[in-house]
């Protein structure tokens, strides 16, 4: 929402002083003796219906919203400031979780009090340099513990220019967004919070309407989005530079935009209402539930707008509007669901939710399943150290991974076991452009070193090498097996293969056989050998330019 637009700004800042709300009496309707209707398919078909209403307590608006609009929302939304650090709201969260609505937190990196250029104002540049980790960490904590999923939506309508974080102000530009909504992404992937889900969301309309302002240059890539949200208003006639915009006006580009930028990810008009003003808003409300499942059919999710601001955006501004809505949310393709709303990224983009592995045969030789720590970093299973590493032909243009800050050999995520999953290993990455080559390295050791090499051992008994792997961005890995440094084989020459990466999890058997050195190595050692003196294997992304994430699991050797 454009909570700073010039001449509203105390409204803005005193939001619950401005809304003095006066509802239409639910018995003065007649569609109040309807019955409440209710949501228990598991499916994820249809349009699931959300909602934000300002008040001090969120638990309390899905029985208001039954009561009013005789339907459930799935979602409940919300807005938390990062002004004094305010806690993560636990206790809403968890309430509206048990009543099986997901919670919708809109968080947004700014203190409303200050102007957008204050000097004490939160800066995108702050965010990427580590300024507000702490605080980071302890929501992502927090959101974690409620182990149930919910959504985060975090610094909405950045290609506005009412937002201290849009890509037009304050020296920054949507490079310098995606790094702060992948840093913020990364420290809670880093807490555990896999139950959050993202919303990356763009304005309807680019304020300003210039080419660096599109919202695909400030994309940060499949691996770190969940849903991609639009907002929009019909703001009407009121303003002097308002005009009556119809459901496809408001939305027909910016839908097309989003298919463009992330075609496998689902769509929300997370954030959107109609004035009264300039137009027949009961009108406007049938074509919403008429034209939303025929024109936009990859819009899974809508979060209305329900309180008096700007203008009366309340579902109820007039008791007709509340007919309206009330009957088109009686639509069989309405969701009121929470649970089958938090499946729909999953079904949709066919994202980490895929099938687990199965059971290794038994005699097969597990090399690292990433449930072994030690000092809080994962091991293989005989306590070889698992790290990351990245290169590139030009450093003026590095290649980038999880953890990158925490110095050389980073570790991986750990990502805990959620439902069918046992716990994974995972990172983020971006390989840049232009580079001749670049990439990023998973490098599982074997064994512990001795001094500073890797140590060998004997492995040529096994023919195929087995892992569950997942991931988005590039299309394809590089597996190695790499010998001990004696052979003498040099950096990316290694006995090799290139693996499609799957839409889901895929349990792969790769043969020994089929690693081969590439034409251009220097020493050739056969693949048999390397096997006999095996030291570590490596997973490498190498496609340039390419971001998103890597998800790894049960990696073994099997005869």
């Amino acid at each position: 929402m454009t909570y700073l637009r010039p001449a509203l700004v105390t409204c803005a800042l005193l939001l619950s002083a401005c809304n003095t709300v006066t509802r239409v009496p639910v018995s003065s309707s007649p569609t109040a003796s309807l019955p409440v209707l209710t949501d228990a398919e598991t499916g994820t078909d249809g349009l699931f219906f959300g909602i934000f209403r300002e008040t001090a307590s969120h638990r309390t608006v899905p029985a208001t919203v039954a009561a009013e609009l005789r339907r459930t929302p799935a979602s409940v939304m919300w807005f938390e400031q990062w002004g004094n650090e305010v806690p993560f709201p636990t206790q809403d969260v968890q309430a509206l979780q048990e009543q099986g609505v997901l919670p919708h937190i809109t968080w947004e990196p700014w203190k409303a009090d200050l102007a957008l250029d204050d000097p004490a104002q939160v800066r995108l540049g702050n965010i990427v340099a580590g300024q507000y980790d702490a605080y980071i960490t302890r929501w992502a904590r927090s959101a974690a513990a409620t182990q149930k999923p919910l959504l985060l939506r975090f610094g909405h309508e950045f290609n506005g220019n009412w937002y201290p974080w849009a890509t037009g102000q304050n020296a920054n530009d949507p490079q310098k967004y995606v790094q702060a909504y992948r840093h913020v992404h990364d420290l809670f992937r880093a807490a555990g919070a896999t139950n959050v889900q993202w919303i990356w969301t763009y304005n309807n309309d680019d304020v300003p309407g210039e080419a660096w302002n599109a919202p695909a240059a400030a994309y940060p890539g499949d691996a770190y989005v969940d849903w991609v949200g639009i907002d929009g208003y019909n703001w009407g006639t009121n303003p002097s530079w308002g005009n009556w915009r119809t459901v496809s006006d408001l939305f027909g580009s910016a839908y097309a935009k989003a298919q463009q930028i992330a075609p496998s990810k689902p769509i929300m008009l997370a954030e959107f209402a109609s004035s009264d003003v300039g137009g027949n808003k009961p009108a406007w409300i049938d074509d919403l539930f008429q034209t939303l499942p025929k024109s936009f059919p990859k819009v899974r999710a809508f979060t209305w707008f329900d309180i008096q601001k700007e203008e009366d955006w309340r579902i109820n501004s007039t008791l007709a509007s509340q007919e309206r809505f009330i009957v088109g949310l009686r639509g069989k393709n309405i969701r009121s669901s929470g649970a089958a709303m938090a499946q729909v990224p999953a079904r949709t983009s066919g994202g980490s939710a895929g099938t687990p592995s199965t059971a290794l045969p038994t005699n097969a030789r597990l090399l690292a399943n990433f449930e072994t720590l030690t000092d809080g970093r994962p091991t293989s299973q005989d306590g070889g150290r698992i790290f990351l590493s990245g290169y590139q032909q030009d450093a003026a243009h590095p290649s980038s991974f999880s953890n990158q800050a925490a110095g050389s050999e980073a570790a991986p995520l750990t990502v805990p076991a959620s439902g069918s999953r046992s716990q994974y290993a995972a990172f983020d990455y971006a390989v840049a452009a232009p580079n001749q080559y670049a990439g990023v390295v998973m490098t599982v050791e074997l064994r512990p070193r001795s001094g500073s090499d890797v140590v060998g051992s004997d492995q040529s008994a096994y023919r195929s090498l087995h892992l569950d792997l997942a991931g988005t961005g590039a299309t394809q890995v590089r597996l190695e097996l790499i010998g001990e440094r004696s052979l003498g084989i040099a950096d990316g020459s290694n006995p090799q293969t290139y693996v499609t990466l799957p839409a889901g999890v895929i349990s792969l058997d790769l043969p020994v056989s089929r690693f081969t050195q590439p034409d251009w190595a220097p020493t050739k050692v056969a693949t048999t050998d390397v096997m006999k003196r095996l030291a570590a294997v490596q997973l490498v992304v190498d496609q340039v330019p390419a971001s998103g994430r890597i998800e790894v699991d049960n990696l073994a050797l099997v005869p």
